[in-house]
Formats: structure tokens, sequence, C-alpha cells
């Protein structure tokens, strides 16, 4: 509020706009000393839970988590609607067990696939070596 006090968002709303302790309107001003505090916060990334190690400062933590490679990704399984997400191990066996999908654990495998256009098909060996 304008006297200073500090009250999270949530909570505002629950206060119908009224600082619970001077009873103030309250505005939408920024509250600099928790913006502060924010800053010197180190946080893990929310998929440490999946295997991610790293700890990052407040405000670079979403950059990461954005392209973090344990976070959850969907079903790449071309051609359904699939709705499964994971992480890439688990996907690997969902496209295995579920889709029956040939798995291969050599380095190159040829593989045809169809792009966006159905009628452009070719070979991805050069794209997987």
């Amino acid at each position: 509020c304008h006297n200073g006090h500090t009250l999270c968002s949530t909570c505002k709303a629950r206060v119908h706009n009224r600082c619970p302790t001077c009873r103030q309107e309250l505005g939408d001003i920024r509250c600099l000393a928790l913006e502060k505090v924010a800053e010197s916060l180190e946080l893990p990334c929310k998929y440490y839970t999946h295997g991610c190690p790293e700890i990052f400062p407040y405000y670079s933590k979403l950059k990461h988590e954005a392209q973090c490679n344990f976070r959850p990704y969907n079903c790449p399984y071309a051609g359904s609607e699939c709705s499964v997400v994971g992480d890439i191990p688990f996907l690997v066996a969902h496209l295995r067990d579920d889709h029956k999908v040939d798995m291969h654990t050599g380095c190159t495998f040829n593989h045809r696939y169809v792009k966006s256009n159905p009628r452009e098909v070719e070979n991805a060996t050069w794209m997987l070596t």
C-alpha cells in the first residue's frame, strides 16, 4: 500500500483491495524491498524432481526452465493426438511400448517420415547421423 505495507496478490483479492494493516486502498505499486529480496534468492529448477541439479538466481530461473533438458515433453509420435507427457527416458519407453515404435540402440538408422505436407516424404538418415 502507499504506507509501505506489503501484501501478496492472492491476499489482495481477499481483502477487497484494502490494506489489512491501515485500511488504505491498495494500489498497483511495486514493492522494491521485496524485489531486492527476490534478486538475492537462489532457487532450484522446478524440474529438480526430474533430475535437474541446477540452482539459479530468481530472475534467470524461468529462462533456464523453458529450455531445461529435464523438462517434460509432449509425445512426439507423428500423426497421433497422443496427450502423454514425460521426460525423455519415459517417452522412449512410451513410444516403444504404446506406439510400438521400433527403437534402435545404434548410432544411425534409416527412417522415413512425413513432413507437415504429406506429399513430401524423404529419407531422414542425414538428419539423424
